[in-house]
């Protein structure tokens, strides 16, 4: 408890906050974030409804507007980085650990029908039963940092690792563009995919239904 005290109090440091007004400075992940915000309010995927009918594979809105937002972003992120206005900072890939993170967390998706980003803007359109999702991915993460975080089990994980590399460097393609347009085709190919198929559930829903009332009469 008291370790957990120490780390609280440090969390909000002067040194820390300095680096809201310091040269790394988070107004920029601020700015993103309100955007990714507006996109999902707009788009209407902070709904219950619009997750869950992704996994009942009814719903497609989530991946109609998400898969663009991948595509731009990855365009994006690598421009500004070869343009040289952003660092790149590449986390550690674990294959294991984010194996079986992947798996926990698309349970908890699948059962909730939240992630922590629309479980946020859910909560600000006033659904209160996003609560448990974001009380329990602030749970989690205590409980990683406590429990998990430097244990036996972390350490059989991290030799699984491979070190900072990106998809472009885990598929060795000499230049990273290469991968971002196979990428986007992938991606093009994905929306119309599920395009055609959400267009075949509407016309087969229809002939059932013009079925049924045949049926009835």
């Amino acid at each position: 408890m008291h370790d957990i005290l120490i780390r609280l109090r440090d969390t909000f440091d002067p040194s820390t906050i300095g680096y809201f007004f310091g040269p790394d400075s988070l107004y920029g992940g601020f700015i993103i974030g309100a955007f990714l915000g507006i996109v999902l309010q707009k788009g209407k995927m902070c709904k219950y409804g619009c997750v869950s009918g992704m996994f009942r594979l009814w719903d497609f809105t989530f991946f109609r507007v998400g898969t663009p937002l991948l595509m731009a972003g990855m365009i994006l992120i690598y421009f500004f980085r070869d343009a040289g206005a952003i660092n790149l900072y590449l986390p550690h890939t674990v294959v294991l650990a984010q194996l079986v993170g992947g798996i926990i967390f698309g349970a908890g998706l699948a059962i909730s029908g939240y992630c922590p980003a629309i479980a946020a803007g859910a909560l600000g359109e006033g659904a209160l039963d996003s609560l448990p999702t974001m009380a329990g991915f602030v749970a989690g993460s205590i409980a990683y940092a406590e429990l998990f975080d430097g244990s036996r089990i972390d350490k059989l994980f991290g030799y699984t690792g491979l070190g900072r590399v990106s998809f472009p460097d885990i598929f060795l393609v000499f230049n990273h563009w290469f991968f971002i347009l196979a990428f986007v085709v992938m991606c093009a190919f994905f929306l119309m995919g599920i395009t055609f198929y959400d267009e075949f559930l509407r016309a087969s829903f229809a002939i059932i239904g013009k079925a049924a009332r045949i049926v009835k009469k």
